[in-house]
Order: structure tokens, then sequence, then C-alpha cells
């Protein structure tokens, strides 16, 4: 643990990657790529991209040299990161070799190719090839040190044909990447790199560069050391694949138009009675291999089987007009590009194959770069390094500002007045402390006993809010009282335990008031009397007092208990005859129910409105 500790802590020093997250992204996803296009000639293409502006330069010039042996790889790099190829600066690089010197296809393990029915079983098939080939293929007598692996799915495969192969490249172009990530966490900039197969980006290419392209036909990509060839169904799905070695210095492989006759039939592109014309599609960023695939084809056609054959000339087509060298595999790193053809509704955009090839299956990276990412600190591992860093900081800084805090405390109070006072000063100082608190103490409780518990005009609009106008109510007697719930004798008893016949801190007395209320009433008025014969009327009545009066003893609260109890009865002296004269000679002839109610509320001894029992003097 100590270890890793000081790797990270040695990587977070030295480099950005605590940072800058483009250190952990795929080198397409970056927004400055460098592309870099190798078919074994004696020359090496070289594009720099832009994203931010889709824009396609010519790169810096790369001599063969030194993509076998790694030299100059700082230089380069230190050209690239000016503004001669973009822009703007870069922050950070993605590189990506095309390798078109090479394209070897070998057989997956019969019961994984058997298993494989998906999108989802591809997935995992891809996965296991790069981490466990040797469990994977058919072939396990090969080398993995020398050679990688990655798989190619057959989208239209039909029933009993084989639904993936595995693609096989060389990986003796590896130390020219290791170089350049190298170098780029010496300068502290991102070096993202990739190793992809040219054939099949140029594959995944054809709908970008021939929007009106179908299925149905063999694509075939002669490159100067072999020909790639691809087998479409009449849906546009890839159905088989095939890499045709040239031998003796030859542009065109041996028996060219008896494999590709064979391949269609294989592939039901052709009838098997040979009245099907196959069709073929010639397509390579190397001219003169085009042109002798097409003599080689022109010449079997009219010798042995007819073949119809178009021929896709690279220069004369727009959409590769600002691509350096016209090459075909770089389109697919176009995301403008490919929206393009998807919005316009090309044919084989809506196949299975091509989006698959679009979002990722074209440019499989050759080069194990997860596993070389594993050997560094993850961007959360370093963000939480710089974390607790912070935090050590902080964590410092707080026991420094603590003790210094402390040690300015100290020395402030040493030299403070107080510290030369005599033993006289001191004692009057503290008597003088004790009179304030005294005096303090005095005028608490006086605030305390003023407070204004009890006040005629809100007793009045109580019964105003009780029994508003015209409510069917006669009053015939009220009586209002507040009492202590304790005498100050009792209180004097019980503090006269206490220290010098002085009450106990905060002793006081709750309050007990109580409405009693006796009159006549109609039977409309006898719902309000009901309503307040329960807990939560009653409630409601005290807040409504309380909202109109703003007298805080009524509001209501858990230290304050309010009870009520209602008798109501017959008026003995109730006459349904009586005239309106009767009524006002005697009103009482007019109302049916007589009642009375008495309201209490207790306040205890630890409300606010309790009253104090200790002298404030």
């Amino acid at each position: 643990a100590a270890d890793i500790y000081r790797q990270a802590r040695a990587v977070a020093s030295k480099t950005s990657r605590g940072t800058d997250g483009d250190w952990y992204r795929e080198p397409d996803d970056l927004a400055w790529q460098w592309h870099i296009w190798f078919d074994g000639g004696r020359e090496v293409a070289s594009a720099a991209f832009s994203r931010l502006d889709n824009q396609w330069r010519p790169g810096p010039a790369l001599p063969l040299a030194s993509l076998t042996t790694a030299e100059n790889a700082s230089e380069l790099l230190g050209e690239l990161i000016s503004t001669s190829y973009y822009s703007q600066k870069p922050k950070s690089l993605g590189v990506i070799l095309h390798v078109a010197d090479e394209f070897a296809l070998a057989e997956m393990a019969q019961t994984l190719e058997a298993a494989a029915e998906g999108g989802e079983d591809f997935k995992i098939l891809r996965y296991n090839l790069v981490d466990e080939p040797l469990e994977m293929l058919a072939d396990r007598e090969v080398s993995t040190d020398t050679t990688s692996w990655r798989l190619l799915p057959f989208w239209g495969a039909g029933p009993g044909q084989t639904r993936s192969v595995a693609m096989a490249l060389s990986r003796a172009r590896e130390p020219f990447m290791q170089k350049l990530m190298a170098e780029g966490e010496k300068m502290r900039l991102p070096v993202r790199v990739s190793v992809t197969s040219a054939p099949l980006e140029a594959l995944a290419a054809l709908p970008l560069i021939q929007p009106e392209a179908r299925g149905g036909r063999l694509v075939v990509m002669p490159y100067l050391k072999y020909t790639a060839v691809f087998a479409l169904s009449p849906e546009g799905e890839l159905r088989a694949a095939r890499s045709l070695s040239h031998r003796g210095g030859s542009l065109t492989p041996a028996g060219f138009g008896d494999i590709l006759w064979n391949m269609a039939v294989a592939a039901e592109l052709a009838g098997a009675d040979h009245a099907g014309k196959p069709r073929l599609l010639l397509a390579s960023s190397n001219q003169r291999a085009v042109e002798a695939a097409a003599k080689d084809l022109e010449l079997y056609s009219l010798s042995r089987q007819e073949l119809e054959c178009e021929i896709l000339d690279l220069g004369s087509l727009p959409q590769l007009a600002a691509i350096p060298g016209n090459l075909m595999e770089l389109m697919i790193y176009d995301s403008a590009a490919i929206e393009q053809v998807r919005a316009g509704g090309a044919p084989l955009g809506g196949t299975e194959t091509f989006p698959a090839l679009w979002q990722g299956w074209a440019g499989q990276n050759f080069m194990d770069l997860a596993r070389l990412d594993t050997l560094y600190p993850t961007l959360s591992d370093l963000r939480m390094l710089r974390f607790s860093t912070w935090f050590v900081v902080l964590l410092v800084f707080t026991l420094v500002s603590t003790g210094a805090y402390g040690t300015w405390s100290l020395f402030s109070a040493m030299n403070h007045p107080s510290w030369e006072l005599t033993e006289s000063q001191v004692s009057m100082t503290k008597a003088k402390h004790a009179k304030l608190i005294d005096e303090q103490t005095q005028i608490q409780l006086t605030e305390q006993l003023l407070l204004p518990r009890s006040r005629g005009w809100t007793t009045l609009e109580f019964l105003l809010q009780l029994f508003p106008e015209d409510s069917g109510v006669r009053l015939e007697n009220f009586s209002y009282s507040l009492e202590a719930a304790r005498s100050a004798a009792s209180s004097s008893s019980r503090s006269s335990k206490g220290s010098k016949g002085k009450g106990s801190k905060n002793d006081a007395t709750g309050l007990v008031r109580n409405w009693t209320i006796k009159g006549l009433v109609k039977p409309k008025a006898l719902e309000l009397l009901n309503s307040l014969n329960s807990q939560r009327g009653l409630g409601a009545f005290f807040e409504q007092v309380a909202g109109a009066t703003d007298d805080p003893g009524f509001k209501p609260d858990p230290a304050r208990q309010i009870t009520v109890s209602l008798t109501q009865g017959r008026n003995s002296r109730y006459d349904s005859q009586a005239t309106a004269a009767d009524a006002a000679r005697d009103p009482t002839l007019a109302f049916p129910f007589n009642f009375e109610i008495q309201i209490s509320q207790t306040i205890s001894e630890k409300d606010t409105l309790a009253l104090p029992l200790e002298k404030p003097f």
C-alpha cells in the first residue's frame, strides 16, 4: 500500500493525470488527432485532424525509419503541439496508426462461434478475445507477444455460416506508440494512441463516400501487399471477409477471379449454376493496385466467368478532397460526415453492420491501452489523493491557526491590566460584579412581574368573540377571575430551605383563569355553544381571540391546559305564544333554552407568563 501511495504521489506531481481527464479518453474522442497511414511502401501518410473545426491538414513528415525504430519521437511530438497543424495549440493529442500493410484473419473456436447469436454476444466475445486470446482462437499455437487479435462479427451471416473471425495484427509498431506516450508524460501532455486495421475502416467509410451504395456485392480493396474482400448481403449486412496475399511482388493475388467467384457463390451473391453475375466494387487508396486488380478481373470476365465490376475513383470524390492523400480510412473519424449520412437516409446506414462499425467496431484498438492504463492510478484515485492533500493542508493550517490563536490569547491575557491588580482591587472588582449581577436579576424579575397577564379590554373582546352581535344569545351573568396556582406563603416556606430566605432560582407559580357565563340562548346559537364543548373547538376559539387581541395569554400552548364545562337546559319562562310586545317587556320569554358555561385556563409555572414569587428588591 505504501508503494502504491508513493507511486500515486509521483504520478500526481510529475503529470497532469489528476486534473486532466484527457489522459483517460480514447484517442478518437480527443479534439486534436494525428493520423498515420502505412501500407508497407516507402512513404508514410500523415494527417492532422481538429475536431473543433472538423478540419484536415497534412501532418508532419514521418520517416519510415522513425516508425520502425521510434527515433525522433520527441521532435515529432514537439512539432505537432505547435500551431502549425491546428488552429490552436493542442492540449492533448490522439495518435491513430492505420495499419494497411497486413490484414490476417483467424478462425474462432467452434464452441464460442456457435454461442454468438447477437450483438451482446459479440461484445462478450470481443472483450474475451482481448483478455484471453488463446482461449478464444481455434489455433492455440500462437504468440500473444508478437500478435494482437480483435473480433470481426458477420452480422449478415445465415444459419450454418461463420458468424465471426479474429483479425490479427503484429505488434511491431507498438514501441513507436509507447515512445510517443512516454514523451507526452514528460511534457505533461496527454497522448493517447491507437493501432487500427485500415481495411475495416475503409469498409466502414463506404456509405460516407458513396451514400447511394447498396448491398448484394463484394467490396474489393486492393492494397500493396494483399487484397481485402468483404461480402455484403443483399440487405447490406456483412456476411464474410477474406484476406488474399500478393506473391512475388504482384499487385493482385494468384487466381484472383476464381477466388472472388467462389466467394460470391458461398455468400449467396451469385447463382450456383453460374447464371448470375456477381457485382464487385473496387476501392482503395493505392491507385496502382486498383488498376492492376481491374485489369486482372477484366481478363477473367472475358475468358472465364462474367463479373460486374464497378471502380471507385477516390481522387475524384468531393468527400475525400479535404483529406490528405484521399485516404478513405480516415472518413469515419469525422462525426459530422457520419451524422450527415444518417440524416440523409443512406441505404447502408440503415443496416446493423455499418452503424455498429461507426460505433467502435471499425476503429478497434489493437494496442491494449486498458492494460497500460492499469499501470497508473485511476482518475478517481488521483482526485482522492488531491482531496486528501488539501485536507492535510487544511488540517495543518487549522492546527497552526489554533496554536497561534491560543498563544496570542495567552499573551493577551498575561498582558491584561487585571494581572496587575492588587488583592484589595480584586475584591472591589468582585463586589462590583456581584452588585451588577444582582441588579440584572432585579431588572429581569421586575420585567417578568410587569408582564400583562390579564387586561380588561381583552376580557370584553373575549365575550364579543364568543358571542358576536345577533348571535341569538342573551347574557344574564358573567364572572372572570385570575388566581395564582399556589400562594406566596407556600413558596416562602419552600424557599426558606434555600440560602438565607431567598427563593430558589426561577421560582414561579402558575396561573388559573376562569370565565363563567350564564344566559339564555335561541336554537340557532346552540351549534355555537356545542362547538366550544370540545378541545379542538375551544383551542380554535382561543387562537381566534389571540389573533384579534394580540394577547399572548390566549395563545394555545402545550404548557397551558384549557377545560370547558357546558350545561344546557330549557327556559321555564319561555313562551312560544309571546308577542313582540311581550318580548320587549320581558326578553326572557323569547329564549327557549338557558345555559351555563365555565371555561378554565391553567398556565403552568414553566410558562413565560408564570408569576415570579421571588421579590425583586
